[in-house]
């Protein structure tokens, strides 16, 4: 084989199937980034900022008292501010604190889980998307006066075209790895035969 006919099918090959293999990376690179971005992560992440969790603050209402979504941040100094108040969650009235905040705060519940470790003590999970469509997502120890996160999530409305963003840069990596190979390999077999050629003569 020629060393010309040698170069044509090395750039026939990439103008065929670079195309294919540019979405297939985008692809494959857009899902896994959304599931890295839109996964749990650890307490110790940047997500742990947007975590929220549930207290209960005596009333006068029939039930006795009302329930409020607070910042994470903000668990530490709530019950001394707010007497009375507590981070447990009753199991009877579950399903009672989750239609009032779904109501009151306009929530979509994905997930509304309490697993009772103790009389003192519960696993609290709580997933849902708020009004402006941020989905935020805590799992996190509760006692009657404090709170320790255990994971979060959050994804921003906003987020999908960061992600966007990610999935092309590596597409475009792959694309610059791929011809970057092909003109390497062009000027390797170009200088090859130049070399051939001057040593003929």
């Amino acid at each position: 084989m020629s060393t010309s006919r040698s170069l044509w099918i090395w750039l026939l090959v990439t103008i065929l199937f670079l195309p294919i293999g540019s979405y297939i990376v985008f692809r494959v690179s857009l899902y896994a980034i959304a599931e890295w971005a839109e996964g749990w992560h650890s307490a110790t992440s940047a997500e742990s900022s947007n975590a929220e969790i549930i207290v209960l603050i005596p009333d006068n209402s029939l039930e006795g008292f009302s329930a409020e979504l607070i910042p994470l941040s903000s668990a530490r100094d709530y019950p001394s501010e707010h007497p009375g108040s507590t981070f447990l969650i009753p199991m009877g009235r579950q399903n009672l604190i989750k239609d009032r905040l779904q109501t009151s705060q306009n929530l979509s519940w994905t997930t509304f889980d309490i697993n009772q470790r103790s009389d003192s003590q519960e696993q609290i999970t709580l997933d849902f998307m708020d009004r402006t469509d941020d989905t935020h997502g805590s799992r996190y120890i509760a006692t009657k006066d404090g709170v320790q996160l255990e994971s979060c999530r959050y994804v921003s409305d906003r987020g999908g075209i960061g992600i966007l963003f990610l999935a092309m840069v590596v597409t475009l990596g792959f694309d610059v790895l791929v011809l970057g190979f092909v003109v390497a390999r062009v000027i390797y077999v170009r200088r090859k035969r130049l070399r051939s050629q001057n040593a003929d003569c």
